[in-house]
């Protein structure tokens, strides 16, 4: 930053991505070292954000409504950034502020919207300012929006004046290491010294904290539930967890650090340079953990409560591989796509496009390395689930590099950065240690998981499925070729997971939440039972749309041919439902599994 950004000619720098960190990147990896790197970049980023939004509230006529003007803030962090860098740059990385840039700006151009007037989101900016002149030691007199009667002020917490409107505006004081909002009345602010555990007092709600050892380094990281700009789109209301909810966060994080040490110290030393925020959302399926991080928040994650160390350390993997990838495309271009969403990625229900396949795929082959390196110490009753959670992830990352490798759309940095996730993958097949009725189970998942969302999500061509409707009413063979099916997504379509829930509940994955409940259908096919195959026939009497049941019908029938074109049957039987004639589902099954051309 300059004293005068306005009148002072700016002299652009340019960050060069060491070879050694983009390849140790590429291979899932990327310690201490190259972690510092990406801070580095994406202080640059926040930069260059916050100047950007400076400069479009001044351009924006009474965009800060009551507030001061866009220069006194300016004049406070350039001061602030000089007194002391490193702690305006701590501050300025706070990855909810880089939510709030984010949001802010998006606010600005029309493309979000928020729960308040523009100048409540905007306003932010003044509680950055206290923040820093505190940090700095910069006395300072401002003036805050206030959101719902409270204020929140980044990596410090959040102020109640509950006698305010709720778009209002409160003073603060910031002087002698004190900062003070609404000092000529109630006089809230942070209890002395700062840092208290909890750091609550009265009218005050201090950000907690969750603390661990990394090989004999503290790791310090934010347990967020108050910050409006935690979320990653719209602000949200403060939601305080309680004491035995901390706590429960406290104890799986502490474990969670300590089996990454055990297992993979490098990834938990890269973890403590990097990792600041962690907030709280409500878990959304029985066995897995809803987790999310944004390229605007290098170093925050959202995640609901993992039920066990693992799960956590898990999340933990997941999401900071997503903030490095992010740190990544925020220097280079992967890829060059239109964005539309027409690939599987085998984690998800949904279509993704490229860059959305890319994260993932980056997301699980960390995943897959960890439990892979988990794997030799795990306590032994843990060791079907680790071994099958090794078992499938290998499959579905191996799934994904070869249908990102097929896209012509990566650049060339996005094909060598491919190239070195590639490069993991002859190792983990070629290990030998996970049993093979275990890997069998994997494989179930896997296929359960992809001819479940064919059958949801592609739509064969109309010409196609109507001369196979005609041969087999007219009871010839399968002999036309079927061209590709097309993306046709279907957000609507249910999935229950209940096969995948009854694996999982058979190794022993412990649960978020109850279990989906099967049907007689579903425990027969996992059970291996040659009933299942009628058991969903009848199940598509009922309702002949219903897509788990023609999953389930597929696997049941197990033809390979029909596994690769799962969407077949439904389409087909559909067309002779409208042409008027009744057609038992297993036989359309078993007529297209006897052909050649599909």
């Amino acid at each position: 930053m300059q004293q005068d950004g306005r009148s002072a000619r700016a002299h652009a720098a340019h960050h060069v991505i060491p070879l050694a960190h983009l390849d140790d990147l590429a291979a899932g990896r990327g310690g201490p070292e190259t972690v510092r790197f990406l801070r580095s970049t994406e202080y640059s980023r926040r930069l260059l954000l916050l100047r950007a939004l400076l400069d479009a509230i001044a351009a924006t006529p009474g965009a800060l409504g009551p507030l001061p003007p866009v220069d006194t803030a300016w004049d406070t962090l350039t001061v602030a950034q000089q007194r002391a860098p490193e702690d305006f740059g701590e501050l300025l990385l706070h990855p909810q502020i880089g939510v709030w840039l984010g949001h802010s700006l998006r606010r600005l151009r029309l493309t979000a919207w928020g729960d308040g007037p523009l100048w409540t989101d905007l306003g932010h900016l003044y509680a950055v300012c206290a923040v820093a002149a505190l940090r700095t030691g910069l006395p300072l007199r401002t003036t805050v929006p206030l959101r719902d009667g409270a204020a929140m002020f980044p990596t410090l917490g959040l102020a109640r004046l509950p006698d305010r409107p709720r778009w209002g505006t409160a003073d603060v004081v910031v002087e002698a290491g004190r900062l003070k909002v609404d000092p000529y009345g109630a006089g809230v602010g942070p209890p002395e010294p700062l840092g208290t555990p909890d750091g609550d007092a009265p009218g005050w709600q201090g950000l907690r904290t969750l603390r661990a050892d990394a090989a004999g380094r503290p790791v310090t990281v934010w347990l967020d539930d108050i910050d409006p700009y935690r979320e990653l789109s719209e602000p949200l209301p403060p939601q305080r967890l309680g004491k035995d909810e901390l706590a429960r966060w406290q104890e799986r994080f502490g474990l969670a650090l300590d089996l990454l040490v055990a297992s993979d110290p490098s990834t938990a030393a890269a973890m403590a340079e990097g990792l600041r925020t962690v907030a709280e959302v409500q878990p959304t399926g029985p066995w897995t953990v809803s987790s999310a991080s944004s390229g605007d928040a290098f170093g925050g994650l959202l995640s609901s409560l993992p039920p066990d160390p693992a799960t956590f350390a898990v999340t933990l993997v997941h999401e900071f591989q997503h903030t490095k990838l992010g740190a990544l495309i925020h220097l280079l271009t992967l890829e060059q796509d239109s964005g539309t969403e027409r690939h599987y990625a085998p984690w998800r229900n949904d279509p993704r496009p490229l860059r959305g396949l890319l994260q993932g795929a980056y997301a699980f082959l960390g995943i897959t390395d960890f439990w892979s390196r988990y794997l030799d110490h795990a306590p032994q009753d843990e060791r079907p689930r680790v071994e099958f959670e090794f078992a499938l992830r290998r499959r579905q990352t191996q799934e994904a590099v070869h249908t990102l490798g097929a896209d012509p759309a990566l650049t060339a940095h996005g094909r060598r950065f491919l190239r070195g996730m590639a490069a993991r993958l002859p190792a983990w097949w070629s290990d030998d240690r996970i049993r093979p009725d275990i890997v069998a189970l994997a494989e179930f998942v896997a296929t359960d998981h992809r001819t479940g969302w064919r059958v949801r999500h592609l739509a064969p061509a109309p010409d196609d499925v109507r001369a196979l409707a005609r041969a087999f009413a007219a009871g010839a063979a399968v002999d036309a070729h079927v061209a590709a099916s097309t993306v046709v997504p279907d957000l609507a379509a249910p999935w229950s997971q209940a096969r995948n829930g009854l694996v999982r509940q058979r190794l022993g994955v412990p649960s978020a939440g109850d279990w989906p409940v099967p049907s007689a259908a579903d425990r027969a096919l996992v059970a291996g039972d040659p009933d299942a195959f009628d058991a969903y026939a009848r199940l598509l009497a009922g309702d002949p749309e219903d897509p788990e049941a023609w999953t389930g019908l597929v696997l049941a029938l197990a033809a390979r041919p029909l596994l690769h074109r799962p969407e077949l049957p439904r389409a087909v039987h559909r067309e002779l439902r409208m042409a008027g004639m009744a057609a038992d589902p297993r036989d359309v099954a078993l007529w297209l599994a006897a052909g050649t051309a599909v």
